[in-house]
């Protein structure tokens, strides 16, 4: 077994046992707040409208269908997510309280593996201590574990790291039992991340990089990582074959076409992503982005060459740091489903797709600060270094607490919106929606028609609109609402 880098502590194993508490306890105590929550945004569509969590349902309807509403049929395959929302419903009935506290589990969970991952990876504690801390604060996880449908990137994020970590205890086991058994138990996990979201299929290209990452162990034990390799393909194949079947197609979404507009949307969402991973103070659960018309706009340029930037970085890294390369290739890999190249059913830019890409991050980071500490070992330096990184966990967590706060407040998380996305038809309508249920007409009546001029060939929208007139006592005018909502219905 490769030693321990230079500096680590005289007693790794008493750190990773406190890693390994932090790991559990941090996130716990951070996202505490999200437990008093109500359902949020489309949770309660999610939860209360889904046909496959309706009394009467039982698991196997839930893997021999998509999912399904009242009104609409999604085209995903995600039978595990709605498995665990079908398990909350028989122990909570609606409360959300026992849903929040699945997502509050979930995340700190993660955080575990994220730790245990690291250190696993590098040898060092240390790295593992400072990935865990980065991974449990990171703002941008907010949407993920406040939401009740953020769920989707927690569990394929969970089984995602437990697959990986078999996988390499597969590789290292010394006995063909225990190996056959962590082998089996990696492939198992992938399952569990393709059932959960389609991100689980990128697993090939991280197993990949996690055994190039170790070259020591790839010489030792290629017959076995190249077995469970083949393996995964096999149970992503597999996986495929039967969403084809449930959707009616692999996919189960309109692709679209390689357009100019699409292609130059891919580095423009790269962009973004990347500045909300290395910068989470900026919030918006919805972000409107005007598609690119040509490649020569500037905004495209610059995404492209930051693109560029990015993989002469990679490619750097592999060199003299592959771990830190594995977490930069990490992060690429994982966004790779979610840049725009196809259209994707739902939203162009979501902050919850980042919770995967967040694990390689928060690893490329806390292996660069742990590579300065050593190249630089001058006290005012690493002084430095702690204070800055101190820092940022401080106002990461300060921003966590702010955020869930703010999703706590039905009305105001939606007034918020509106402020970052005004020219939005679904935050207008949902604001509407909001200030009506809460007694507040009037307010309601200016959202809903903010909706309606948005959209005016919308039916809801005047459907809506009729209805916050009627409360607010204006019945004459809530019927030509009503009327023009019946004829753009064709009625």
């Amino acid at each position: 077994m490769k030693p321990p880098i230079p500096g680590t502590p005289r007693d790794p194993a008493r750190l990773i046992r406190w890693g390994r508490i932090l790991a559990i306890l941090v996130p716990l105590i951070l996202y505490a707040g999200s437990l008093a929550n109500d359902f949020l945004i489309d949770d309660e569509i999610i939860i209360t409208s889904n046909i496959r969590l309706a009394p009467g349902q039982t698991p196997r309807e839930i893997f021999r269908r998509p999912e399904q509403f009242a009104d609409f049929t999604l085209p995903y395959y995600r039978p595990l997510t709605n498995l665990s929302y079908w398990l909350d419903g028989r122990l909570w009935g609606r409360r959300p309280v026992g849903f929040h506290l699945t997502n509050w589990l979930l995340h700190s969970a993660n955080t575990l593996l994220t730790f245990e991952f690291a250190w696993r990876l590098t040898r060092d504690p240390i790295i593992g201590l400072v990935t865990g801390f980065l991974f449990a604060a990171h703002p941008i996880h907010t949407e993920s574990v406040d939401l009740v449908q953020g769920r989707t990137d927690l569990l394929a994020t969970l089984f995602t790291l437990l697959s990986l970590l078999a996988l390499r205890g597969c590789v290292l086991a010394t006995r063909t039992g225990p190996a056959l058994a962590a082998g089996t138990a990696s492939l198992l996990a992938l399952v569990g991340a393709v059932l959960a979201k389609e991100i689980g299929i990128m697993w090939p290209a991280l197993a990949a990089g996690l055994v190039w990452a170790d070259p020591e162990t790839v010489r030792k034990r290629r017959g076995r990582w190249g077995a469970i390799l083949a393996g995964g393909i096999a149970v992503i194949a597999g996986y495929l074959a039967v969403r084809r079947i449930v959707l009616g197609g692999v996919l189960g979404a309109d692709l679209g076409s390689l357009t100019t507009p699409r292609v130059g949307l891919v580095p423009v969402t790269l962009a973004i992503y990347v500045r909300l991973l290395v910068w989470p103070f900026s919030f918006s659960f919805i972000r409107t982005i005007p598609a690119p018309q040509t490649l020569t706009e500037p905004r495209v340029l610059g995404a492209a060459l930051l693109a560029a930037a990015m993989l002469a970085g990679l490619t750097a890294l592999a060199r003299r740091n592959r771990p830190a390369a594995l977490g930069m290739g990490w992060a690429l890999v994982s966004l790779l489903p979610v840049l725009n190249l196809f259209a994707i059913p739902g939203f162009v830019i979501a902050e919850r797709y980042l919770y995967l890409p967040s694990v390689g991050i928060v690893l490329l980071v806390a292996t660069l600060v742990r590579k300065a500490f050593l190249v630089w070992p001058v006290r005012a330096v690493q002084v430095a270094l702690v204070a800055a990184l101190a820092a940022l966990l401080i106002a990461s967590a300060a921003t966590i607490q702010v955020r869930t706060a703010e999703w706590g407040d039905p009305v105001g998380v939606y007034e918020a919106m509106a402020a970052r996305s005004p020219t939005s038809f679904f935050v207008q309508s949902n604001l509407g929606l909001q200030y009506l249920k809460w007694g507040r007409a009037s307010d309601a009546v200016d959202a809903l028609r903010r909706a309606r001029d948005l959209e005016p060939d919308n039916p809801v929208a005047w459907n809506n609109l009729g209805v916050a007139l009627a409360g607010s006592g204006r019945l004459e005018e809530a019927r030509q609402a009503y009327e023009r909502a019946i004829a753009l219905r064709g009625g």
